[in-house]
């Protein structure tokens, strides 16, 4: 056993996508870290498939390109459409998110190509391991596992086992991040209880590899599935010709996870597909138990919780992974503003102020997806309630006790009953009026630009300025760009039509931005002492009178940064707007001191 000690400033626990991301982002800073993953490699089994918009955003500005992103994520046009299926072979209705202008409304917001990617989580980690691998300030330790944590006033002293040798070790740092997943031992250990449903729905799936082209109809991302041989389960297309997940519901108690082996699953799948003449090779199987829980705090002193330790949403949506680097973004760079004494510790309190109310929104609009697609059942005649207990009925003991011929007998009687019911979709044109309005309804709970882009911090490391929030229609699927203080910083082209500048290119998560509006003049006094703010207060001025930006392009520039030619505003780190006058700025060293001041502490 040894009892030597590592040093870093701080410790992040699980390196899945918040905890890499989180590394990533520290390393930015230029923080050193230690990054510990108690698996010994990559898990091959796929986990989230959905890279929003802000997500792309993010990763971009830790340097993965839009090509190296977009190389294993399936094609754009199947990432948008989800399909709503008997057997897969059968169709009833398709949400295309590229149809009536939705496509375009992301465009127009975008500096990406892309606006979302179906990208398995595999793929992904591949990639950001990749970069924490060829980090110096990142020391990765896999197969290894965190055993326990003691605060005290300068620190945290936690114990690590080095699982290949059985070695322990401790590592001192300044903080801990724990992004050990939904089970999270950190979490428990520091006492911090989950808030919410605890059970919503057992799953068991499957990842198999197959090239299914000639099997589905229309190529597209998600398949839902209302086949009774297979009812409420989904085929998850990770790439059509090449990584599906299949997940099944299990109606435990009355089923137990261990029953649904490989030969099992196989039969499942077959008949979700309504083909018995596909070879199905089951690369994986694993299960998850489906909440909608947020832990009731962040943190415990100097430990943070981020991704799914701190939240453990619903699948419906693809908030999960999504919300979990969001968080990583908005801590890395407080934590590194305190540890490089360019900000108060009080700086660390905005991460739970700021993202709490996110992350509840979130939760809550997952939950609210996965129940609503009761309402495409229920749209064929369907009473879910019945459903599901017919279900617990077919797994019963007292079903299990008969003879299997009539246990066999039963099951295809509640078929073709099942069937009988989804014909009155091709049968009944009332009935096929309603299944498609059931899936039309759908559509926001993959529409969704204003999840990903529109929320605004009310409270945290900012500066209100009293004005309101955008209106919007719809806070899910409508969007509106601002500027306003907790908003995040819009895109738009500097360069008008050439369209090569994006605004968003001028963000560095290394420094704050002062962005000032062309006629903004500065105090005589303090030229000279502007030029070293960068240096002195993590503050970089970005004129936009000096930008290369053409003369008839600058007063749109202006209006679409919701100032006029003598304001300016403050763009933190993370890419949010902290601080906003909109006209009668004058600037000076001690205007910018007392922003920074009042934003970050000192």
């Amino acid at each position: 056993m040894s009892h030597h000690t590592v040093s870093a400033p701080v410790l992040i626990i699980g390196a899945g996508p918040s905890g890499m991301v989180s590394a990533l982002c520290l390393a930015r800073r230029g923080v050193d870290c230690v990054l510990i993953e108690r698996r010994p490699g990559l898990e091959n089994h796929p986990k989230a498939h959905e890279l929003s918009a802000r997500s792309i955003e993010i990763l971009h500005e830790l340097g993965l390109g839009h090509g190296e992103l977009s190389a294993e994520a399936s094609p754009e046009e199947d990432a948008a459409k989800i399909l709503f299926c008997g057997t897969i072979g059968e169709e009833f209705g398709c949400i295309d998110l590229r149809a009536n202008g939705v496509g375009r409304k992301y465009r127009e917001h975008l500096e990406a190509p892309m606006p979302y990617l179906n990208l398995s989580q595999v793929e992904l980690e591949k990639l950001l391991r990749g970069r924490v691998s060829a980090s110096p300030r990142i020391q990765a330790l896999h197969h290894h596992q965190w055993e326990s944590f003691e605060q005290d006033a300068e620190g945290v002293t936690s114990r690590i086992t080095d699982r290949a040798t059985g070695e322990t070790f401790s590592v001192r740092s300044q903080y801990v991040i724990c992004s050990d997943g939904a089970g999270s031992r950190s979490r428990k250990a520091l006492g911090i209880e989950m808030k919410g449903p605890d059970k919503l729905l057992d799953v068991v799936n499957a990842y198999f590899q197959a090239d299914l082209r000639r099997v589905v109809r229309t190529r597209g991302k998600l398949y839902f599935i209302f086949s009774p041989k297979a009812p409420g389960s989904v085929f998850i297309a990770h790439h059509v010709e090449k990584r599906w997940v299949f997940h099944l519901p299990v109606a435990t108690p009355h089923e137990k996870i261990e029953e649904y082996t490989p030969e099992v699953m196989q039969k499942k799948i077959k008949a979700a597909l309504g083909r018995d003449d596909v070879d199905i090779e089951i690369t994986s199987m694993s299960h998850w138990r489906m909440t909608a829980q947020v832990a009731e705090r962040f943190r415990s002193g100097r430990v943070f919780l981020v991704g799914d330790a701190a939240h453990r949403f619903p699948p419906t949506g693809g908030l999960g992974m999504n919300s979990g680097i969001g968080d990583a973004h908005n801590l890395a760079w407080k934590l590194a503003m305190v540890i490089e004494r360019r900000a108060a510790p009080r700086l660390l309190d905005s991460y739970e102020a700021e993202r709490r109310p996110v992350i509840e929104t979130n939760c809550d609009e997952s939950r609210l997806n996965f129940e609503r697609m009761s309402e495409v059942a229920e749209a064929f005649g369907i009473e879910v309630e019945e459903a599901q207990w017919v279900n617990e009925k077919l797994a019963s003991s007292t079903m299990r006790a008969l003879p299997a011929p009539l246990r066999a007998w039963t099951e295809r009687q509640v078929q073709h009953y099942g069937e009988s019911i989804l014909s009155r979709y091709h049968r009944d044109p009332s009935v096929r009026e309603r299944v498609l309005a059931a899936i039309a309804q759908q559509r926001s709970h993959f529409d969704r630009i204003g999840l990903d882009l529109g929320y605004t911090y009310e409270e945290g490391a900012l500066l209100g300025d009293g004005t309101r929030p955008p209106e919007v229609d719809d806070r899910v699927s409508s969007y509106l760009p601002s500027t306003r203080p907790g908003a995040r910083f819009p895109h738009f082209w500097l360069d008008g039509n050439r369209r090569q500048r994006g605004s968003r290119s001028m963000i560095d998560y290394g420094a704050s931005i002062l962005l000032l509006g062309a006629a903004v003049e500065a105090l005589p006094a303090d030229l000279e002492a502007l030029e070293h703010v960068e240096a002195r207060h993590g503050v970089r001025l970005f004129r936009l009178g000096a930008a290369d930006i053409p003369a008839c392009h600058r007063a749109a520039v202006h209006a679409l940064a919701q100032i006029e030619q003598d304001g300016a505003l403050l763009i933190r780190p993370d890419g949010h707007v902290a601080w906003r006058q909109q006209r009668g700025v004058t600037l000076s060293v001690e205007l910018i001191a007392s922003i920074v001041e009042q934003v970050y502490g000192v």
